[in-house]
C-alpha cells in the first residue's frame, strides 16, 4: 500500500485529494498546521502529522511517504482585511515551500506532485507568480520525480471566487472590472482537479502543463453569465481604473471584514495570467455546474478561512 502525504488535507483542495486517494486504496497522511476538524470528515481514515516549518520536524513528519502531494501556499502576502495575528507572506511561503522540498527528499519521498498557477514567472513583479514560480524552480533542482499543474482557479462546493461573483451580481445591479474587459479565467472543478493530482501521483515522468477545466471565459463574460443565470439579470459591468476598482472592493471588504480581491490580484488577472491555451485536464464544465446550482448559488457570502 502506497503512503501518501498531502499538505493540508483539511482544506478545500486538500480534502478532495485526501478523498480521492483514500478511493484508490492509499494510506494517507495530512501535514497541517491545523488540528482536525470536529466531526473528522474522514472517521480516522487520515493520519494527521504537524506540519512546522523546522527542517528536522519536516522530515519526521514525512517518514514512510511514497508521494507528497504539495498544496501549500498563501493568498495574500500582507494580511487581509479583519486577520489578526501573525501572517506568512509570498517571500517566507517560498521558503517554507522550499523547506518542505528539501525535507521529503531528506525523508526518501520518491515523487511529488506540486500545484502551481498558470503562467507562473521568476520576473513578474507579483510576488504571487514570481514566488509559484521559485517553488517550482526548486523543485526540478531537487531532482526529485515530480509533476508541476498548474490551476487558474477552482470551483465547486464551499469555493470562494464563482460563489462570491454570485453573491455580488444577486445583490448589485452593477460590477466594477479594470479595462480593457480582454483577459481570461479557465476555472476547474476541484474534483476533477483532485483525480488529476492523483492520476500524476501515479506516473513517473516529469512534467509540467496546466491544471484547467474546459470552459474559459473573458472574466467580464463570466459575470454576465453567472448575473444571468442565477439572477436572471446581467449586471453592468462598470469599466475602471485598477485603483479605482480597488478602492471599491476595498470599500465592501471592510463591511464584510474580508479582502474580496487584492491589488495583486486584479493586476494579474487584468494581465490574462489566469487564462490557458493547453488542453484541459478537468471535464465538468463551469456553465452546467453553475445552472445546475441557480437556486442557492451565492446566497451566502464565503469568507477566506483562517489560516
Amino acid at each position: 500500500m502506497q503512503t501518501a502525504a498531502v499538505t493540508g488535507a483539511w482544506s478545500f483542495l486538500g480534502r478532495h485529494v485526501a478523498r480521492e486517494l483514500l478511493e484508490r486504496g492509499a494510506q494517507v497522511v495530512s501535514l497541517s498546521s491545523r488540528t482536525p476538524p470536529d466531526p473528522d470528515p474522514f472517521q480516522g481514515s487520515v493520519q494527521a502529522r504537524p506540519l512546522r516549518w523546522d527542517s528536522a520536524e519536516l522530515t519526521a513528519s514525512l517518514a514512510g511517504v511514497d508521494t507528497l502531494y504539495n498544496t501549500y501556499w498563501v493568498r495574500h502576502d500582507r494580511p487581509p482585511i479583519g486577520h489578526r495575528g501573525p501572517w506568512t507572506s509570498h517571500s517566507e511561503a517560498v521558503r517554507n515551500s522550499c523547506m518542505l522540498l528539501d525535507a521529503a527528499k531528506a525523508a526518501g519521498v520518491q515523487r511529488i506532485v506540486h500545484v502551481s498557477i498558470t503562467q507562473p514567472s521568476a520576473d513578474s513583479r507579483l510576488t504571487y507568480f514570481r514566488g509559484k514560480a521559485q517553488v517550482e524552480a526548486h523543485l526540478r533542482g531537487t531532482g526529485l520525480s515530480h509533476a508541476i499543474l498548474r490551476p487558474s482557479c477552482f470551483f465547486g462546493g464551499g469555493d470562494i471566487l464563482i460563489n462570491n461573483v454570485a453573491w455580488a451580481v444577486r445583490r448589485m445591479p452593477f460590477f466594477p472590472l479594470p479595462g480593457p474587459l480582454d483577459y481570461r479565467i479557465r476555472p476547474m472543478h476541484v474534483a476533477d482537479m483532485a483525480q488529476a493530482i492523483c492520476n500524476w501521483g501515479e506516473r513517473e515522468d516529469n512534467a509540467t502543463r496546466d491544471a484547467c477545466g474546459p470552459d474559459q471565459y473573458r472574466f467580464a463574460d463570466l459575470v454576465r453569465y453567472i448575473g444571468h443565470t442565477v439572477a436572471g439579470k446581467e449586471p453592468r459591468i462598470l469599466t475602471l481604473p485598477t485603483s479605482v476598482c480597488l478602492r471599491l472592493y476595498q470599500a465592501a471588504g471592510l463591511l464584510l471584514r474580508d479582502t474580496i480581491l487584492s491589488r495583486a490580484e486584479l493586476e494579474g488577472l487584468s494581465q490574462d495570467l489566469l487564462g490557458s491555451d493547453e488542453e484541459p485536464l478537468g471535464t465538468t464544465a463551469l456553465s452546467e455546474w453553475v445552472a445546475r446550482r441557480a437556486d442557492t448559488l451565492g446566497r451566502e457570502f464565503h469568507p477566506e478561512p483562517p489560516r
